[in-house]
């Protein structure tokens, strides 16, 4: 097998021709396609990714208190962390807007309107659907029992005047006081004797 080069007059360029089908037919364009780092098919192109210092992290933010960072992909771009960091997240932003609103400004429930108005809270919570109906009813049990303990603390903070003591103590009668009538003839005749009588006597 032999490949043969067409010889032409000095005006026409010299060009390769295929004798074979173990040669192939070159053209110009040919090499720019590998030297540009193309396919062979001009209509496809290659895009490689931009690897700048403003794109986004490919990794989860997420630190441990060592300050090991995590290695899983990202799943939430705005926060940059990956799905079990970004639902923790997601789970204490939650429990901190129940907190705010079950509790408020108060600090000490020791009155029926505060832990009333916490119960109510709790409720349009759970109509809402906002929290779980096991962590409401454990919930509504921690504040049936703070109501109990309210006559306990009150009776601690205000307790009852003590019961006044009776004492029986009468005055005792003066014996040197005249008598009357009626009391000196009932003591006569309590100490004179009884009569006897003559029938049993004899």
């Amino acid at each position: 097998m032999r490949s043969e080069i067409a010889r032409t007059p000095d005006s026409e360029t010299p060009t390769c021709r295929r004798d074979s089908s173990l040669f192939f037919y070159f053209q110009p364009s040919t090499f720019d396609f590998f030297a540009k780092g193309t396919l062979m098919n001009p209509k496809s192109t290659i895009i490689c990714p931009s690897t700048t210092s403003d794109s986004a992290p490919s990794h989860c933010q997420h630190r441990t208190p060592s300050g090991r960072r995590c290695r899983m992909p990202v799943s939430d771009p705005a926060s940059g962390l990956c799905f079990k960091h970004a639902a923790d997240q997601k789970k204490d932003r939650d429990a901190a807007n129940l907190a705010s609103k079950l509790i408020g400004d108060t600090e000490e429930f020791t009155s029926a309107v505060t832990i009333n108005h916490s119960l109510g809270e709790l409720y349009k919570l759970l109509a809402r659907d906002e929290i779980s109906p096991r962590r409401a009813a454990v919930m509504a049990y921690t504040g049936s029992l703070l109501l109990r303990t309210l006559p306990a603390i009150d009776r601690e903070l205000h307790p009852p005047d003590a019961e006044q003591e009776i004492i029986m103590d009468l005055p005792r009668p003066k014996r040197d006081w005249p008598e009357d009538a009626e009391r000196a003839f009932y003591q006569r005749m309590s100490s004179q004797p009884v009569p006897t009588d003559p029938e049993k006597k004899s």
